[in-house]
């Protein structure tokens, strides 16, 4: 299991007075986000080990670099020698260095589409605060790869959200589907007892989605 998060409360707050187009390009700012997300990166390890959880945290601004806004290069052995040692691999949405222009941020959503397709992973899970993607105050069960556009089509993005909001998610795991990826889920993770049903391969509230 890896384990990624967005930056929410934290790294989005001060991501918002510093963002332009995509870029940042004030030093400061890029630490400061870079800060927040150390932060956050803290709270939640501390938590993981209380548990007895061998978590293991790893920077995604060592991990991964841009270059107009696509990916160049990424270096995904920590994340392999993490999972052969017993580690649970954890990462963030966070700053990451654009080799053309300046620094962007590389979202959670995008980090994790990235590790699942690499790792070939059982199920590409987010975890969210809805019970998956809902329209006309109905939740869509299923859903697939070749009909995400439709439902795009349908979602507003909010504005709060820097890094996409739910169109995000919909946009990587569109993208997962199509470069191979088997299966994903949206789902409500602050229901209690759903995250552990959906690591023992049972049922869960949400969308799923499939190529």
């Amino acid at each position: 299991m890896i384990l990624v998060y967005g930056g929410g409360s934290f790294g989005h707050y001060v991501a918002r007075k510093y963002i332009d187009k995509g870029l940042i390009t004030d030093a400061k700012g890029v630490a400061e986000i870079h800060s927040a997300m150390f932060s956050l990166t803290k709270i939640l390890t501390d938590q993981f080990l209380q548990h007895g959880l061998p978590i293991f945290a790893i920077n995604s601004s060592s991990s991964f670099v841009l270059k107009d806004g696509d990916l160049q290069d990424a270096f995904y052995e920590p994340f392999e020698l993490s999972l052969e040692r017993g580690l649970i691999p954890v990462v963030g949405g966070d700053v990451v260095f654009d080799s053309s222009s300046g620094v962007r941020i590389l979202s959670g959503d995008r980090i994790a589409s990235l590790l699942a397709k690499t790792f070939q992973a059982r199920v590409l899970a987010f975890g969210t605060d809805v019970d998956g993607i809902i329209l006309k105050g109905s939740t869509i069960p299923r859903i697939r790869a070749k009909e995400i556009g439709e439902i795009l089509d349908h979602i507003a993005q909010t504005q709060e959200d820097v890094t996409g909001g739910m169109v995000g998610k919909l946009q990587e795991i569109a993208s997962y589907l199509l470069e191979g990826g088997k299966f994903a889920i949206i789902f409500n993770i602050t229901r209690p007892g759903q995250l552990t049903r959906l690591l023992s391969g049972k049922e869960v509230l949400g969308t799923n989605f499939e190529s």
